[in-house]
C-alpha cells in the first residue's frame, strides 16, 4: 500500500533523531514497508514479500494466471519449465507505476540451447520509497529508505514434445537504511501439453533460506501453483490457476485473452489475492497488447481501491530466424504441435481410412 507520511501514523514521531539507531530505524521501516507492501503479497510480514508481485503487463492483465502460459521471456519467473518450449531468444522489460514514490522494475533474457533446452535470467527490483519521520511538532527528523532485488538464473528442458521440466535459483538482496541482508531461493516447475489446445503446469517457488537483518529473520514467501490454459478457438485463450501459500490464504487466478489476426490483443483477469484487504473490484485487471513482427508491447491496469491504481508497461523482443509472433510463440496455436499431430494421425491411418471429422477439427485450429 502507499506509504503515509502523516506523523500520527508511525512511532517515529515520538523519537528524537539522535536517538534513532539502525535497529530502531530498521523496525520502523519494516512497519512502513508492511503498509507499502503490494496487495499481492502473502502476509506483508514475510521476508522479500515483493517476490509475490507479478511481472509483465500480459500476465498481470490475465490475473497472473500464467504458470501454464510461460513459454516466453517470463518463464524464469513464472515457470522455468516453460523454457523447454522456448524457440527464440527473447528479451523482456517492464516498468510498473505503483502508488506515490514506490516502483517496480523487471528485466529478463532467455536463450534456447541446442537440443530442447533453454537458459533464462531475470532481475526484479522493488523500491518502496522513503519514509519521512517527524517529531511531535511535525518537524522532519530524517528519511528511511530501502530496496529489494532478486537475481535469478533458470534452466528448462523438454523431455518430449509434450513434457518439460525446469528449475531456477535466485539471490535475494535487501538494503534498508544502510543495513543489508541476503537470502537464497529456488523454483521448480513442470509443464505438460496433453493436447494442442490444452496446457497444464505445476510450480513450487521461493523455497530457500531466511532473509536476515541484524537479529531478525523471515522466511521467503513459499507457494505452490497449479495452472491450466485452454484455447477453445484460435483467437481465444483462457487460463486458470490455484495458488497455495505457506503463510497466507490460498487464492485463485483467472484470465482471458482475445487476439485478432493483426496481433492486437484484449486481456482481462481476476485475482482473488488482491481483494484480501481491498474491495472486490481490486481483483480485476485489464490490458491490451500489440504484436508486430514478433515484437510485443503490452499495457495493464489494476485498481487498488482508495490507493488509486497501478499501471504496467512491458516489452518483449524476439531475435533470430526462429522469432515468431506472440500467437505462435505461446501455447496454443503452436503450428509445430499441430503439424506433429497431423503427422501422427497420418502414420496411424492410411489415406483411405482417415476420419474426415477429426481432420476437420484440426483444420479449425489452424
Amino acid at each position: 500500500m502507499a506509504t503515509d507520511t502523516n506523523p500520527s501514523v508511525f512511532p517515529l514521531q515520538s523519537l528524537n533523531a539522535s536517538r534513532v539507531g539502525p535497529a530502531t530505524r530498521l523496525c520502523l521501516l519494516f512497519a512502513a514497508l508492511a503498509m507499502a507492501a503490494p496487495s499481492w503479497s502473502s502476509t506483508g510480514t514475510e521476508g522479500a514479500s515483493f517476490l509475490d508481485l507479478p511481472v509483465g503487463a500480459r500476465p498481470v492483465a490475465m490475473g497472473s494466471a500464467y504458470a501454464a502460459l510461460a513459454t516466453d521471456a517470463y518463464a524464469p519467473t513464472y515457470n522455468p519449465a516453460g523454457l523447454g518450449f522456448v524457440k527464440a531468444s527473447q528479451l523482456a522489460g517492464m516498468h510498473q507505476i505503483y502508488v506515490e514514490d514506490t516502483s517496480f522494475e523487471f528485466a529478463s533474457f532467455v536463450h534456447p540451447l541446442s537440443g530442447k533446452g533453454a537458459l533464462g535470467a531475470a532481475i526484479q527490483y522493488f523500491m518502496p520509497g522513503s519514509l519521512t519521520g517527524r517529531d511531535a511538532n511535525g518537524n522532519p527528523i530524517g528519511d528511511i529508505s530501502g530496496s529489494y532485488g532478486a537475481y535469478s538464473l533458470a534452466y528448462g528442458q523438454a523431455l518430449s514434445e509434450q513434457l518439460s521440466l525446469g528449475v531456477a535459483g535466485k539471490l535475494i538482496h535487501a538494503s534498508i537504511d544502510g543495513i543489508s541482508g541476503n537470502a537464497y531461493g529456488g523454483d521448480v516447475g513442470v509443464m505438460y501439453r496433453p493436447d494442442p489446445r490444452l496446457q497444464l503446469a505445476g510450480v513450487i517457488d521461493n523455497a530457500g533460506t531466511q532473509l536476515t537483518f541484524l537479529q531478525d529473520s523471515d522466511s521467503l514467501p513459499l507457494s505452490g501453483h497449479l495452472g491450466m490454459a485452454y484455447r477453445p478457438r484460435r483467437e481465444l485463450t483462457l487460463a486458470a490457476e490455484g495458488v497455495y501459500r505457506k503463510s497466507g490464504p490460498s487464492s485463485g487466478e483467472f484470465g482471458a485473452e482475445w487476439m485478432n489476426d493483426e496481433g492486437f490483443s484484449l486481456r482481462a483477469g481476476y485475482d482473488t489475492q488482491r481483494i484480501k484487504e481491498l474491495t472486490p473490484l481490486a481483483g480485476v485487471s485489464v490490458g491490451v497488447g500489440l504484436s508486430v513482427w514478433g515484437q510485443e508491447i503490452s499495457y495493464a491496469w489494476v485498481p487498488l481501491g482508495d490507493f488509486g491504481s497501478s499501471h504496467y508497461f512491458s516489452l518483449v523482443f524476439r531475435f533470430g530466424a526462429h522469432a515468431k509472433s506472440l500467437e505462435d510463440e505461446n501455447l496454443m496455436a503452436p503450428n509445430d504441435l499441430l503439424d506433429d499431430h497431423k503427422s501422427l494421425m497420418n502414420e496411424m491411418m492410411g489415406p483411405d481410412d482417415q476420419d474426415d471429422s477429426e481432420m476437420n477439427s484440426i483444420r479449425e485450429m489452424e
